[in-house]
């Protein structure tokens, strides 16, 4: 399935120093809302197939670092010529709509621990199946 994407959007991202040793966690959760169309123009570009949102939000605690991250990413996605719902769209679409999204999460990960701690840190989320909130 082809898609058109519009430009991704940090909702939120917290940064949090933590006191006390906390277990690690990964919470990053995937889900899509369709969108209606609210105007003259975007009713017409609706006719090109769906439109939805693709939201992700998340809380992480890597296990050897003494920092929580939590925030909301999410972007707009235009499913082209594709006019079901979204639990009909693939895992591989899935999964091509939500990595750009967690590799945001990733970099912003990294841009704000290489200033807060000193150094940056890496992150690598990977998909399971199952894991997407259709």
């Amino acid at each position: 399935m082809d898609f058109t994407k519009f430009d991704i959007s940090v909702d939120a991202f917290h940064f949090d120093l933590l006191t006390e040793e906390t277990a690690a966690q990964t919470n990053i959760q995937v889900s899509m809302q369709q969108l209606s169309a609210a105007t003259d123009a975007t009713k017409e570009q609706e006719k090109q197939g769906n439109v939805y949102r693709v939201i992700v939000p998340f809380n992480v605690v890597p296990g050897d670092e003494n920092f929580r991250i939590s925030g909301q990413i999410s972007q707009v996605v235009q499913a082209d010529g594709f006019f079901g719902e979204a639990d009909s769209i693939s895992g591989e679409d899935w999964e091509l709509l939500s990595r750009p999204l967690v590799e945001t999460i990733e970099t912003l990960t990294y841009q704000v621990t290489a200033v807060a701690l000193n150094h940056g840190v890496n992150l690598s989320f990977t998909a399971r199946d199952g894991e997407a909130d259709k």
